[in-house]
């Protein structure tokens, strides 16, 4: 179905010519799952579409080892009715070479790239951007946005080719929170990676800055990562570090995280930990947070999985276990509570 769908698409909206050297596919994946949350407070009983995404992507044969790539891809709300195709993930268009790869749109920053690659509850409870993400001072994520998670506005990407196992990226977008209302060119950011992965072993380490109109007039993040793979033992390590968060002076945190993932025949069971320092201005707004799960293949493209996270938060702090990115609806935490959640889920890739 997915083949005849691919060529419907090629064939209505492509000349003879274009079909002849280039291809469209299209993928995606539905991610559901039941969770039972508790904000420390109030409880509650879910059903959540999980990021669920549809995309549409190809290539075409520009010659001389050329070729012109893109991508469109939109985010699906499966839960509820009057569910729409208008929430943008990674879409772009670009050349790519031996020279490299280049890209034009909106799509995921080096920054952000690092922390997916590692984290072993993706868009699941217990996802690390439950602590990475938060730029509030006490963690909230109402208040945060997606800090440090983001997919840049307005983007312009190189991505170099793989050296030994080497590579690097450069990021950079010229209104990273262009609401389209306005212009202004005070708001540009970059993020740069370099990576290497090689065999078992990845290791990567990012920064990024964020030009503001308040404040300090920037905001900073490095990041440090790395991953092990030992047989059926899988291990991850992340640390972030944040400066002037929001524009405020000495606005600063550091969190760090491990993890670790096991295989059992067509199972896996796997857990991870990661804390989030307070803010060097503001005291009692750090958080802990642990999270262990077990998932099981129920094909090569189906998984079903159970998870349980958990997160203590100090006094002043409002740190969730269940949002963080794409999870699905949340409860308010309330400062000082102690957030955990359960999740029932199934996951098929197309």
């Amino acid at each position: 179905m997915k083949k005849i769908l691919a060529i419907a698409i090629a064939s209505a909206f492509a000349a003879p010519a274009f079909a002849a050297t280039s291809n469209v596919d299209v993928y995606g994946y539905i991610h559901m799952s039941v969770d039972v949350l508790d904000d420390g407070t109030n409880s509650g009983t879910n059903v959540s579409s999980n990021a669920s995404a549809l995309g549409f992507k190809g290539s075409e044969d520009l010659g001389g080892g050329l070729n012109a790539i893109w991508q469109v891809e939109t985010q699906l709300a499966g839960e509820r009715r009057g569910s729409s195709f208008t929430t943008a993930r990674d879409t772009f268009v670009g050349l790519k070479g031996g020279f490299g790869t280049i890209r034009l749109g909106y799509f995921d920053t080096p920054t952000k790239n690092l922390s997916r690659k590692l984290d072993l509850f993706v868009n699941r409870i217990g996802d690390t951007r439950n602590l990475l993400r938060t730029n509030a001072s006490n963690g909230a994520l109402s208040s945060a946005a997606n800090a440090w998670e983001e997919r840049f506005d307005n983007g312009i990407r190189y991505d170099t080719p793989s050296f030994s196992g080497f590579s690097a990226s450069v990021h950079y977008s010229t209104n990273f929170d262009n609401t389209g209302a306005t212009n202004n060119n005070n708001t540009d950011a970059y993020s740069l990676g370099a990576n290497y992965e090689n065999g078992p072993l990845f290791a990567g380490l990012t920064y990024q800055r964020n030009n503001l109109t308040v404040g300090t007039g920037d905001e900073t993040n490095w990041r440090l990562g790395a991953g092990y793979n030992l047989g059926d033992l899988k291990m991850v390590a992340l640390y972030s570090k944040a400066q002037d968060q929001r524009g405020v002076n000495g606005a600063d945190r550091d969190v760090w995280g491990l993890g670790a993932s096991y295989k059992l025949g067509n199972g896996a069971i796997k857990g991870q930990f990661y804390k989030a320092d307070s803010e060097d201005n503001t005291n009692d707004t750090g958080a802990k947070m642990y999270v262990v799960g077990y998932d099981y293949s129920l094909s090569k493209r189906t998984l079903a999985y159970i998870a349980y996270a958990k997160t203590k938060n100090d006094a002043n702090a409002q740190f969730s276990a269940m949002g963080g990115g794409g999870h699905g609806d949340d409860l308010t935490i309330g400062a000082g509570k102690d957030p955990d959640a359960f999740s029932i889920g199934m996951i098929h890739t197309f």
